[in-house]
């Protein structure tokens, strides 16, 4: 998965996976058929341990703004980290892939819609608990919300500084109060 998130799919060779995983040739293609399935077996981790474990708390917590700022802060620390230049292997695979390859687009669709939702829950939270003035509909926050992630993670790509990656949250958080 990290080669992947780190490199993309066109630029990482079977050779390259053959080497970071410490196997040969056969097993590749015994356990995963090509490079194709591996990717796409990468995708659907990088889902389940990277963007749901990120997520939960905004789609299934008590908090309603509060954990939409917790969400960004995390972002920011994970982009100004030592692999933060890896981006989001969702939105490097946005640009790379899904205009013109449909199972990737899909994969990619599925973490807007995963992301948005979460936006969702936790405004709709934070509206009741009184934390959000904006009369633009919630559905509409959250979508600008996720905007603004596929935006932090591209700025996190070519390496901006924390400083402009935190204006950016600051900002685009400015829009709910």
């Amino acid at each position: 998965m990290e080669l992947f998130w780190e490199k993309g799919y066109e630029s990482t060779s079977i050779q390259d996976l053959l080497e970071a995983m410490g196997i040969n040739r056969f097993s590749l293609y015994d356990t995963f058929k090509g490079k194709r399935e591996l990717f796409e077996a990468s995708m659907a981790r990088y889902l389940e341990e990277q963007v749901l474990s990120q997520v939960w708390e905004m789609r299934d917590g008590r908090d309603g703004y509060d954990s939409v700022r917790r969400y960004f802060e995390a972002l920011v620390a994970r982009a100004t980290g030592p692999a933060g230049w890896w981006g989001c292997l969702m939105v490097n695979t946005a640009v790379e892939l899904a205009p013109r390859d449909r199972e990737a687009a899909k994969r990619v669709q599925s973490y807007l819609e995963t992301l948005e939702e979460a936006f969702y829950r936790a405004l709709v939270r934070a509206r009741k608990a009184g934390e959000v003035n904006s009369v633009l509909p919630a559905k509409l926050l959250a979508q600008f919300l996720t905007g603004n992630v596929l935006s932090l993670q591209v700025m996190a790509r070519i390496r901006a500084p924390s400083k402009a990656l935190k204006r950016q949250v600051d900002l685009g958080l400015s829009v709910l109060r």
